[in-house]
């Protein structure tokens, strides 16, 4: 393998999709490990071990097995006359190897290596993303929208795409491609089923940001947003309360001559009708 062509072929995944050259290995070696297992016809016990020398580009297996008096487990042990034939000095309880030439590889098991790799990627670069976006539940991102149909959309945000659903769109905007646009981050998620991000334009935390960009009384904290009733495209009732009874929270979050309001509607997506959205002033029986 050429080495210089292997560590480019590295940094240039890293770069692409953010993921760590580590995690890349990771991937790489499960995958071949993997691949050559499922072509011994057993299950998934054989251990077989792999080191990747990524300066010097080599790859280096080797099917270990124990040495036994009696094989129960063909994928395992080894009978000690025929792990003689390889090595005279082994005896029963020693660990024998054989190496595996990776270019000797059967095709099937390449192609295996290729779809099993192409899975870990997947992985690891959900992974990459819930590392990036853990800490920034309830905060708006900027992306560039890739695609969007009828369906969803896919938004550019980097290195990586998040998706979003059709319920996660304000009513029924298509976005034209090279758009920018932006997303809250409503829930980013490790769980046993595997790393998840969640954006929306939808979600009552999308409105409650831009009201937080948009009116400075709730920016400073004069204003309190205490709750968001939206159904994203048609309206929204939005519930506020001034810590100072010197200040009209309604008339601040409308603003002068409705501008604040005006500035809110225009971000609120690219739908045929904008969102209609009511403010009112918060009282225990709201």
């Amino acid at each position: 393998m050429d080495a210089s062509k292997f560590l480019e072929a590295l940094t240039e995944l890293e770069a692409q999709k953010g993921i760590s050259k580590e995690s890349i290995l990771v991937a790489l070696k499960e995958a071949i490990r993997k691949a050559y297992v499922k072509s011994l016809g057993g299950g998934d016990d054989a251990d077989v071990r792999i080191v990747i020398d990524e300066n010097k580009g080599v790859i280096d297996m080797k099917l270990y097995k124990k040495v036994v008096e009696d094989v129960q487990d063909d994928y395992l042990e080894i009978s000690l006359e025929d792990a003689q034939k390889d090595n005279k000095k082994l005896k029963v309880g020693d660990e024998w190897s054989k190496d595996v030439p990776v270019e000797e590889m059967a095709r099937i098991t390449a192609l295996t290596v290729k779809s099993v790799l192409r899975q870990k990627l997947v992985e690891a670069e959900k992974l990459s993303l819930y590392e990036t976006y853990k800490d920034k539940t309830g905060e708006m991102i900027s992306g560039i929208v890739e695609k969007c149909d009828d369906h969803g959309a896919m938004v550019n945000v980097g290195r990586s795409s998040l998706y979003l659903s059709r319920k996660d769109l304000i009513g029924d905007e298509i976005i034209p491609t090279g758009t920018p646009i932006r997303l809250y981050v409503s829930e980013a998620s490790n769980t046993e089923k595997g790393p998840m991000v969640h954006v929306s334009r939808s979600d009552s935390g999308f409105l409650k940001c831009i009201f937080e960009e948009e009116v400075r009384e709730i920016y400073d904290g004069t204003v309190i947003i205490k709750s968001i009733g939206r159904e994203a495209g048609i309206r929204s009732k939005v519930a506020v309360y001034s810590n100072d009874p010197n200040v009209d929270c309604v008339g601040a979050c409308i603003g002068v001559n409705g501008s604040a309001i005006q500035r809110i509607v225009a971000q609120l997506g690219a739908a045929k009708e904008k969102e209609k959205i009511d403010i009112i002033s918060y009282s225990n029986n709201d």
